[in-house]
C-alpha cells in the first residue's frame, strides 16, 4: 500500500464519519433535508467554476427539488496548503455556506490561508479520531 492509497482511504473515511455525525439527514427534525457525500465518488455537483464542476466532499440539500443548504470540505494535514484555498475553497465559498473541516491543530493556518485568498467559509471546524472516543468535531 502506498502513502497516497492510505492518505485517500484515512480521508474517505473521516468524510463519511463527518456526514454521518454532523449531517445526519434526513432527520426527524428535518424530513426535507437530505445529505449527499461526494467522496469517493463524485455525485453531486453545487454548481461550476471556470467550466469545472464543483463537488464538495458534503452537500446538504433541501428535497423537493434540491435546494443547497450547506456543503463541507474536509481536509487533512496535507490539503491544508493555498491550492486547496483556491480551486476548492474559494469557488465553493461563492457558491453557497462553505464549512472548511480541518485536522486538530490546523485551524491557525486554515484561517491565515483563507484571509490570504479572500475565501469566507461559515465556519471551520476541527477534527480527529480518538481511539475510544470516535470522531471528535471541534468549533475552530
Amino acid at each position: 500500500m502506498t502513502l497516497k492509497y492510505l492518505r485517500d482511504l484515512r480521508h474517505t473515511g473521516a468524510v463519511a464519519e463527518i456526514a454521518r455525525v454532523k449531517f445526519p439527514f434526513p432527520s426527524p427534525e428535518h424530513p426535507d433535508y437530505e445529505t449527499v457525500v461526494n467522496e469517493p465518488n463524485p455525485k453531486l455537483s453545487v454548481g461550476n467554476d471556470r467550466g469545472k464542476d464543483l463537488f464538495p466532499d458534503i452537500v446538504v440539500v433541501r428535497r423537493p427539488g434540491q435546494w443547497l443548504l450547506m456543503m463541507a470540505e474536509v481536509e487533512t494535514a496535507e490539503t491544508v496548503n493555498d491550492e486547496s484555498a483556491e480551486n476548492e475553497w474559494l469557488p465553493y465559498s461563492k457558491c453557497g455556506d462553505l464549512l472548511i473541516y480541518v485536522p486538530a491543530g490546523f485551524a491557525p493556518e486554515a484561517k491565515r490561508i483563507c484571509k490570504k485568498h479572500g475565501v469566507t467559509p461559515k465556519g471551520i471546524r476541527t477534527w480527529r479520531f480518538r481511539p475510544v472516543w470516535g470522531l471528535d468535531v471541534s468549533e475552530a
